[in-house]
Order: structure tokens, then C-alpha cells, then sequence
């Protein structure tokens, strides 16, 4: 049967034994950012998930979170689902669920933010150790592996896939939520460079004063990993630049322009790769336009080095030294670093490839 995760969620919230109010700790870290309209990357990072008790009745449970979040996209609002796959402590067998430790997994982004808040419905689960709970890890392992480095558009075609196996799988009687949250994250406050932290205890069981985060990490003032209740300690990250954008599914493309400029003899191939590449970047719906200009100014700057090196007086006379190989390979496999600093370009200007000769 279909189950509502929202009113879940705010059933969880109703019961007092699982009331929380959820505490938010800005980052100190040099370089922390406000959001900035279609040039900013947000990203939701669950930095800790924690069960008090790990065992109720001689049977064993671990922690699991699902989240859905739903922001602007580029026609319109987005809807997300993410469910936490457990990492298992020691040897890896998965028999052995008592040692669960989940850190700094990704439950949204790096994306492109378009403005307004971030509605955010989060739960924190205990899950048996069972062949369910397998099944579960299986589901949770899936949708991760579909979610992470991936293309929003990807994640919006997937989600109603991924919607419906998450009702079937989490509308088992073998789940018990311990907290939730149902929460609009306000522009540079709350979706903000820092730490959401909720526990599940009312106010007044909860000493508060002292508590601090170190790298994700809740501590108590004396010093030592807060232990006195279920928790979650979410990590809100904002960064002006996506180094990851090669696994937007430009890699292969970006790999092909270079070793084009590298073999080919024909200067038209050279060209018709670079335009092949240069329009994908141009057009991506994931990608700052700071990001875009940088990237094709990098492949610019790559593929006229290579060429370069290809007419040095070695190349021309057929004699290609090992050295000469070498400065060549070593083009095509450097780190494609971005420039943090570069002039914004048009499309029109992007494609150009007059500069190639």
C-alpha cells in the first residue's frame, strides 16, 4: 500500500516522545559562500546518522535515512528521493549489522541552484536485521548508485520509478521511525553554509550549550561524540565551482577531443570534436555559465598545446622522440583543473574554431 511521507513525517512529529527542534550551526570554514542566483552549487551531505540503541528485544537495528527534497529547477519545482545505504563496520559481513557507521554520504547535488528555498522531509529510521532489511539495502544501494553523479534530468525521469519502490519497501511493519523533519530551508539562512542538526528528544533533555560539530561530527562540551539520543547532523555545502564535471557524462566526450587534436592529421576532425564537446558543455542545464566559459577555455588552451606540440620539427620529419610522445600524453591525461577567473563567453564565441587554423 502507498504510504504519504510527508504526513509520516508530521505523525512522528506529533508524538512528544519524538519531538526535536532542529539547530542549526554555521560553517567557520574560510571561503563559505551565500547563495547566488544561477551561479552558486548546493549540496546536501548527511554527515552522521546515530541510534542511541542498537538493539531493542535481542534483535539488532541499524540506522537508515530517507530524504526527500524538492527545489527550482529549470522548468519548474523538482522532487527527490534518497535513501541512506548503511556502510558496515569491520569485515563487511553483512550478516553483522550491529556496527553500522554511515558518514558524508550525498543526499542531493552538487546542483545548480535557481532560487527560493529547499523543502526538505527527512527521516531517521531503525531497520531490523533481517532478509528485509537486505532488501532494503539492495533498493537503497540502487537508488545511490542512480542519484549520485548524475544529471537532474536523469533524476526527474527516475523519480516516480524511484517513488513507488521506496512506498513499497518502507511501508513495512519492520521499520520504526525515530525523528523527522518537514522544513522550508530560507535562502542564506537555513540553506546557508553549515550544519542542520536534529535530535530526537525534547528540549529540555537535551543540554545544548556546548554542543559543537568538528568535520561533521557532534561533541558534547567535555569533548567526547554525543551518545544521548538518536540524532542526524546534516551537512549544507555551497560552492562557487563543480570540479566534478567531468562525471556529468563529459568525460568520454572531453577524452575523444583530446586524443582527436592528438592522432588526427586532418584539422576538420579536430574541429568537428571540439564542436561536439563544446556543445554539450554550452548547453547543460547542470553547469554555471562561469562554469561552461571555464571549461571551454580549458579545452581551448589543451587541444591548441597539443596541436602545438604535434608540429614541433620531431612530429614534421616522422622522427616523434619518446620525449615528444610523452609531452603529448601527458596533455591529454593531465587534470582538466578550471580557472577560477575567466571571462564569460557566448555560445557563438565558444564554437568558434578559426583559432585552430
Amino acid at each position: 500500500m502507498a504510504i504519504d511521507f510527508r504526513n509520516l513525517i508530521n505523525s512522528a512529529l506529533r508524538d512528544e516522545s519524538k519531538i526535536l527542534r532542529p539547530r542549526f550551526y554555521p560553517a567557520n570554514a574560510a571561503g563559505s559562500t551565500g547563495l547566488m542566483l544561477e551561479e552558486s552549487y548546493l549540496r546536501l551531505r548527511l554527515a552522521r546518522m546515530f541510534l542511541k540503541h542498537r538493539r531493542e528485544l535481542f534483535k539488532t537495528k541499524y540506522p537508515v535515512v530517507h530524504a526527500l527534497m524538492s527545489f527550482a529547477g529549470l522548468d519548474g519545482a523538482v522532487e527527490t528521493n534518497f535513501v541512506v545505504r548503511p556502510d558496515l563496520a569491520g569485515d563487511g559481513d553483512e550478516r553483522q549489522l550491529d556496527g553500522v557507521v554511515t558518514l558524508d554520504q550525498t543526499l542531493l547535488g552538487p546542483i545548480l541552484y535557481r532560487g527560493g528555498d529547499l523543502g526538505l522531509v527527512i527521516g531517521l529510521y531503525a531497520a531490523p536485521a533481517d532478509d528485509w532489511a537486505q532488501r532494503f539495502i539492495d533498493l537503497a544501494e540502487g537508488i545511490t548508485q542512480l542519484t549520485l553523479n548524475t544529471t537532474v534530468t536523469t533524476v526527474i525521469s527516475m523519480a516516480s520509478t524511484i517513488k513507488s519502490s521506496l512506498e513499497s519497501a518502507m511501508s513495512s511493519n519492520g521499520l520504526d521511525l525515530k525523528l523527522g523533519l518537514d522544513k522550508e530551508l530560507q535562502e542564506n539562512e537555513w540553506l546557508a553554509p553549515g550544519y542542520l542538526v536534529m535530535i530526537a528528544a525534547a528540549d529540555d533533555s537535551v543540554v545544548a550549550d556546548g554542543l559543537h560539530i568538528v568535520n561533521g561530527e557532534l561533541f558534547t562540551s567535555d569533548g567526547t561524540v554525543y551518545a544521548d539520543h538518536d540524532y542526524i547532523v546534516l551537512a549544507i555545502e555551497i560552492t562557487s565551482q563543480r570540479s566534478d564535471w567531468q562525471a556529468l557524462g563529459y568525460g568520454k566526450s572531453w577524452q575523444n577531443m583530446l586524443k582527436t587534436a592528438a592522432e588526427a592529421d586532418d584539422v576538420e576532425a579536430v574541429k568537428k570534436a571540439y564542436t561536439t564537446f563544446t556543445s554539450a558543455v554550452m548547453a547543460s542545464p547542470d553547469l554555471s555559465w562561469k562554469d561552461r566559459s571555464a571549461i571551454v577555455e580549458l579545452a581551448q588552451k589543451r587541444v591548441k598545446a597539443i596541436r602545438d606540440a604535434r608540429t614541433s620539427a620531431s612530429f614534421l620529419e616522422s622522427i616523434k622522440s619518446a620525449d615528444d610522445l610523452l609531452k603529448v600524453e601527458q596533455l591529454i591525461e593531465a587534470e582538466p583543473v578550471l580557472d577560477d577567473s575567466v571571462a564569460l563567453l557566448s555560445p557563438v564565441v565558444a564554437l568558434q574554431t578559426d583559432w585552430m587554423g
